[in-house]
């Protein structure tokens, strides 16, 4: 699979406005393109982006192509933060605690504002800021941080171990 840039920023425009309510206005200001197995995003027109081997990376990886439709990068829904509105979910430093050892969070149990939501992914939140990515499935939240950012913020909160993170999420 290849999409073509027009498609990807199609892609990009159809399911971050519908997921997390951000401004099409604001995904506009951005140029798509794919690679690796994703869309990317940048601010740099694409007839500037050389098409050469040695070209690795211009912007920010965004959406990886996932069996069930895309999945959001954290630095995308970090980027994003202030524009989320939808599927954002802000947690306790105890709750990122228990999602960083491994244990997904009964958001009914711990009666977390998630009425009205569908399963999907979501932007999780520490102090009002996006701090990643998780995905809710209709009752449990789990994260899904790349092992590297769980280490990082599992230190953080002063956790020994961590639990296996999803794939690389950067």
């Amino acid at each position: 699979m290849r999409l073509a840039p027009e498609q990807c920023k199609r892609e990009a425009l159809r399911y971050l406005p519908q997921r997390f309510g951000v401004p099409i206005e604001v995904l506009d200001r951005f140029h798509y393109l794919w690679s690796g197995g994703a869309i990317w995003l940048t601010t740099v027109p694409l007839e500037l982006i050389p098409q050469h081997r040695a070209v690795l990376r211009v912007g920010l990886r965004a959406l990886r192509k996932v069996p069930n439709g895309w999945k959001p990068t954290t630095p995308l829904l970090q980027l994003l933060d202030s524009h989320i509105v939808r599927h954002r979910i802000a947690l306790t430093e105890e709750q990122w605690r228990q999602l960083l050892a491994g244990q997904p969070i009964d958001c009914v149990r711990e009666q977390l504002p998630t009425e009205g939501w569908s399963p999907g992914y979501v932007a999780l939140a520490l102090g009002g800021i996006v701090v990643g990515c998780g995905y809710f499935n209709g009752r449990l939240l789990a994260h899904q941080l790349s092992k590297v950012r769980a280490t990082e913020l599992a230190e953080a909160f002063g956790l020994t171990s961590v639990a296996e993170g999803a794939e690389d999420d950067e």
